[in-house]
């Protein structure tokens, strides 16, 4: 019990140092981390206390994880720059023109 509340102390830490240095995913990382300690530390422990809060801290970082998921993706795509994105639509219009597709690999009796 007393590993999981040191390790839960030493993920809150690495949280705040996070935040400090501006590693905001790593420190929601590693708050998540420290709320699984604290999780396992309150159930061996029968505090029930510590289990809501380490429970509530799970929860805000699974809400965080939802939250932040498919919206990255398109704040990604909003700050790709001009040259990538000709780059990219290049590509794309390359491939579509292309008239025969290249052969893929087919197996071969072995002898």
């Amino acid at each position: 019990m007393t590993a999981f509340s040191i390790a839960g102390a030493a993920f809150g830490a690495a949280e705040l140092g996070l935040m400090a240095w501006g590693r905001w995913y790593l420190a929601w990382l590693a708050g998540g981390l420290g709320s699984a300690s604290f999780l396992a530390a309150g159930i061996l422990g029968h505090f029930p206390l510590l289990i809501w809060i380490s429970t509530a801290g799970i929860a805000g970082f699974l809400l965080w994880f939802w939250w932040g998921g498919p919206r990255g993706r398109k704040r990604t795509r909003k700050e790709l720059g001009d040259e990538s994105r000709q780059l990219r639509d290049g590509l794309v219009r390359r491939m579509r023109q292309r008239r025969v597709t290249r052969p893929g690999w087919s197996p071969s009796p072995s002898r």
